[in-house]
């Protein structure tokens, strides 16, 4: 419905060449007059037009349009046709009459946007994809940042299942909006999301799943982006696999008690017993743990044994990155980094990772991942994705830095 009312209001705002107030010049044909067979049905089309009599006018200006025979006059006759087909929703007709009036030669230029337009709308509108494809990209040469076109021309090829156009179509639009700094519909990253998945394309909805969990951060399009990454990054190593876990924890991903459990016993094999700590709680305060009578005792331990570790733990930070500081690479002070962050320490985290690396580390990309973590989770987002840009491409800690920016 949408499409047919914009038919309406292009239909109302053509400058027409002859307007249904203006009189037809009746007189001998000629190069800018038009004969009084063509000229006397054409103005009583004009006339019961007016009068409301919209059917009548069809027929009378389809008549005037039969009999035109000079370029003039099939321009004339069809411009008050197109007017009449569309007053009453004759679209087959309206498009012929626009094809004609624009093959006549006689169209000013200024008034060629506004006829492909009717083209690309009343086309679609009425399930011609492949004219709707064919009018939205001569429109588009015509007016290139057209974005409502580019959709219609992207649907169009969609339609017709050629998603290879219809992808290319819509990663021009998305291209296009992001240079003029116009936001992206997020039913136009979902079409081009179905595409890449019509195309088998696991990397093209994997970069569409990125834009719209960045841009439309709803849940289920995080899940599901984290999902396809931790496909992508299994079996690469218990660290990965807490990363990944961590940030399912943090946004808000969690529901089961073995999420919680998991992630602890993780953090714990990673000596992070801080964020142990605070996941056990979390799942307790939040009324997921401690509901299974036949896990409360594994849970029940865990959380002690998280606690007690964190608290001899935290104590002795201070002294452990002193000591880290006189090895002879910054591996240490990295990891002691990582430690202040999990007791969000965000400072003093800061400080150790950024000695760390500056004394040179055997992982760099690793370490500018933690460097990029702790900014984001001290709120520091611009510094966050500094960190994050300087991690060598197509590495895991790179896919695991995309992932690290949807979290909170």
């Amino acid at each position: 419905m949408k499409a047919l009312n914009f038919v309406s209001r292009i239909a109302l705002s053509l400058a027409l060449a002859v307007t249904v107030s203006s009189a037809v010049p009746v007189m001998a044909a000629s190069k800018s007059t038009v004969s009084p067979a063509v000229g006397k049905p054409l103005q009583e089309a004009i006339n019961l037009l007016k009068s409301g009599k919209n059917k009548e006018a069809v027929a009378k200006a389809q008549e005037g349009a039969a009999a035109a025979k000079s370029p003039f006059e099939i321009y004339t006759a069809n411009e008050i046709l197109i007017n009449v087909c569309l007053k009453v929703s004759d679209f087959a007709c309206a498009v012929k009459a626009v094809e004609a009036s624009m093959a006549s030669g006689q169209m000013p230029p200024e008034d060629k946007v506004q006829h492909l337009k009717i083209l690309v709308q009343v086309n679609y509108a009425t399930k011609n994809y492949a004219k709707t494809a064919e009018a939205g990209t001569l429109l588009l040469k015509e007016t290139p940042n057209d974005t409502e076109t580019q959709v219609l021309v992207a649907q169009s090829y969609y339609l017709q299942k050629d998603y290879k156009k219809a992808s290319d179509s819509l990663r021009t639009i998305v291209r296009s909006s992001d240079t003029a700094g116009r936001p992206v519909k997020e039913e136009t990253l979902n079409l081009l999301m179905s595409s890449e998945y019509e195309l088998k394309n696991d990397a093209g909805v994997e970069s569409t799943l990125e834009l719209l969990a960045a841009r439309y951060p709803k849940p289920q399009y995080i899940k599901d982006l984290i999902s396809m990454k931790e496909r992508g990054l299994s079996g690469s190593s218990s660290k990965t696999s807490l990363d990944v876990a961590v940030i399912k924890y943090n946004v808000g991903v969690f529901s089961k008690p073995r999420d919680y459990t998991d992630l602890t016993e993780l953090a714990l094999q990673d000596g992070l017993p801080g964020l142990a700590k605070k996941v056990m709680v979390k799942g307790n305060a939040d009324g997921v743990l401690g509901k299974d009578p036949t896990a409360k005792d594994r849970e029940t331990r865990l959380l002690n044994m998280a606690t007690t570790t964190a608290t001899n733990d935290e104590k002795n930070l201070a002294k452990g990155e002193a000591e880290a500081a006189k090895a002879k690479n910054g591996d240490a002070l990295v990891k002691f980094g990582e430690a202040y962050w999990s007791y969000g320490m965000y400072d003093q985290a800061i400080a150790a990772t950024q000695a760390g690396i500056a004394k040179g580390v055997t992982l760099a990309d690793d370490a500018q991942l933690r460097l990029g973590i702790i900014y984001q989770s001290a709120g520091q987002k611009a510094k966050a994705n500094e960190a994050f840009k300087a991690i060598a491409p197509g590495t895991v800690s790179a896919q695991l830095a995309a992932l690290w920016k949807l979290s909170k």
